[in-house]
Formats: structure tokens, C-alpha cells, sequence
């Protein structure tokens, strides 16, 4: 989705961000395919924001879901830098062999590459991650020698606990019961306990029958289920904001945001968006906890309407209070 327009069924849908230059960068034995964009209001870019991806096979641009964010951000001043995840797009490797720790390795191994191809200083550098980088940024928030500041939006501060979470929202979308739903809970604490053993896969199969997950999907979440932020958020230093989504579905979005406000690192602003979903869409239109391909369609057309009316004022006053 590089070009200026795209054909959907016919459909000409306009693609909201222009040329992106393209530059690759090494990560342990992985080549990496990262695209910077520049600012568009024709001054110096005031930062450059470095785009975090949460789950999934992701390209850079997350199929045009952050172009339409990238939109904005660059008219008002600041500069992009993104990147496909291994095994996606130009880049090789494959993402799900990653552990988080090595997910905070790229993102540092990305962060030289703005430093020293775009000439960027630490101050003026930007994290933005989504869901799952949840449990990558925050591990690099008190690196204050090569980060300004860090957006994290639909983060969820433990693995387990927001897989139930997810657990109980999916069950009773679909209609189930109490008794059913506590069933479903019961059986996602008994996989989680089956996971702490660190069986091998033949023996995850028998266990998980016709349910199981692909070999490295499987490898990918007994690698990394054990995640938990609460030490990493203990420990930032540099200016961060965190955001979730009032109606959100796949995260306790009103858990995390109460939770924070207890703590007392005055580094930290957090806020509930009004009716926004997960991903920061407009939840009147957007209700389900996956963007399907024709909710995909409809944010194409949408584009910068899909989002919750709340999201990008917010992301842009915090910008600017900060003087970055």
C-alpha cells in the first residue's frame, strides 16, 4: 500500500500518506525493511516517531491503519519511522520466534537508524506502540540517552490476566452464560498452568487436540506468556502517555487506567478516550475485538472519521505541552 491510491472491488480509495523512503537496518540476523516519512508542513520535523507494532504478521504502514494517524502527526510536524516485522513485507526473519526482549533489540536497532541516517537526538525521538508493545516499550522507558518519549495506547500491564480478560469478553459477545463463561475462565487457567510445565509441542497437541495452535504460534506465546510491565513501569524516566479505549474489548482498559492512578510518577499522563475501541476507532462503529476485512473496508473509507473524535487531539496536545 505504498501508492497514492488503492483499487478495493473497484472502489478507488485514497491512501493517506505519500512516499515513504525505504532503508534497511540489522537486527541480531535480521534484515529489516524500514520506511521514514517526513513531516509535511514544510518545517523542521519537531520529532521523529518511531511506530511500535502490536500483534500479528504487521507491515509497516499495519495495512493502512497507521497512514490514516500518520495523516495528522506529519502535518502537524513530526517525521515517521516504521518498519515491517520479521518474516513480513521486505523484511526477513519471522516474528514469531521473538521474545519480547529481542522485540526492545529492534526497537533499539531502529533507533540508531533515525539517529544516525535522519540525524535525530535522543530528546526528539518518540516511541508509539500499540497492545502487545505493551511489553516492549516500557522496558526502554528509562533509556534516557536514546529516547525523548513514549505513547503506549491499549496496553495491558500482564499477559495472563488480559488473555482472560479477553476470554470473558469473547464469551459473553457470543451470547454464553455465566456458568459457561466461568467454564471458559476455568479452562483458560488450566492451559495457563499447563504452559508453566513448558511442554513440547507433541505434547501440547495431545493436550489442545483439534484446538491447538500452528507450531510457532504456539512456541511464540509459551516464550512470552509470562510478560508483565509492572517492574518497567516502575522504572520510567522519560515522558510517557498512556491511552485506552473507554469500550475497549480485548484489554481492561478501565483496570489499567485506575490502577495508574495510584502511582505517582509525574512522568506519567494517562486517559480513557470516549468511546474508542482497542485500536482508538470510533466503538459505535467498531464493536468486535478483530478488524475484519470489511471493518477494514470501512475504516478505508472512514479514514480519519473512523477514529474516536478523542484520540489524536489528545496524542497532539501532549505533543505540544512537552515542546517537542
Amino acid at each position: 500500500m505504498s501508492r497514492f491510491f488503492v483499487f478495493i472491488f473497484g472502489v478507488l480509495i485514497f491512501n493517506p500518506f505519500s512516499y515513504a523512503e525505504e532503508i534497511f537496518f540489522k537486527n541480531g540476523q535480521d534484515r529489516l525493511s524500514g520506511h521514514y516519512l517526513e513531516n509535511t508542513n514544510g518545517q523542521p520535523a519537531k520529532a521523529v516517531l518511531l511506530f511500535v507494532h502490536g500483534d500479528g504478521a504487521m507491515s509497516y504502514d499495519a495495512d493502512g491503519y497507521y497512514g490514516i494517524i500518520w495523516e495528522q502527526l506529519r502535518r502537524n510536524g513530526y517525521a515517521i519511522f516504521s518498519w515491517d516485522k520479521p518474516g513480513v513485507g521486505d523484511s526477513s526473519g519471522n516474528w514469531l520466534e521473538q521474545l519480547m526482549t529481542e522485540r526492545q533489540s529492534e526497537v533499539l536497532a531502529a533507533i540508531d537508524v533515525v539517529q544516525d541516517e535522519y540525524h535525530f537526538s535522543a530528546k526528539n525521538i518518540g516511541l508509539v506502540g500499540f497492545s502487545q508493545a505493551g511489553w516492549v516499550l516500557p522496558a526502554l522507558a528509562n533509556k534516557l540517552s536514546k529516547i525523548g518519549f513514549i505513547i503506549g495506547i491499549g496496553f495491558a500491564t500482564n499477559w495472563v490476566e488480559q488473555g482472560s480478560y479477553l476470554t470473558k469478553i469473547r464469551h459473553q459477545i457470543a451470547g454464553s452464560n455465566k456458568n459457561e463463561i466461568a467454564s471458559a475462565l476455568d479452562a483458560y487457567a488450566k492451559d495457563i498452568s499447563f504452559f508453566q510445565e513448558t511442554p513440547s509441542y507433541s505434547e501440547y497437541l495431545t493436550y489442545a487436540g483439534e484446538y491447538a495452535m500452528e507450531k510457532d504460534r504456539y512456541n511464540f506465546v509459551l516464550n512470552n506468556f509470562n510478560a508483565d510491565a509492572r517492574h518497567d513501569y516502575s522504572q520510567i524516566k522519560v515522558p510517557s502517555l498512556f491511552l485506552w479505549g473507554e469500550k475497549d474489548l480485548n484489554v481492561n482498559a478501565k483496570q489499567e487506567f485506575e490502577w495508574w492512578q495510584s502511582q505517582s510518577n509525574k512522568l506519567v499522563t494517562t486517559k480513557l478516550i470516549e468511546n474508542a475501541n482497542h485500536g482508538m476507532l470510533n466503538s459505535d462503529s467498531f464493536d468486535s475485538q478483530n478488524m475484519g476485512f470489511w471493518q477494514w473496508i470501512k475504516l478505508m473509507r472512514l479514514e480519519q472519521d473512523a477514529f474516536a473524535p478523542g484520540f489524536l487531539p489528545t496524542v497532539l496536545a501532549w505533543l505540544e505541552q512537552r515542546n517537542i
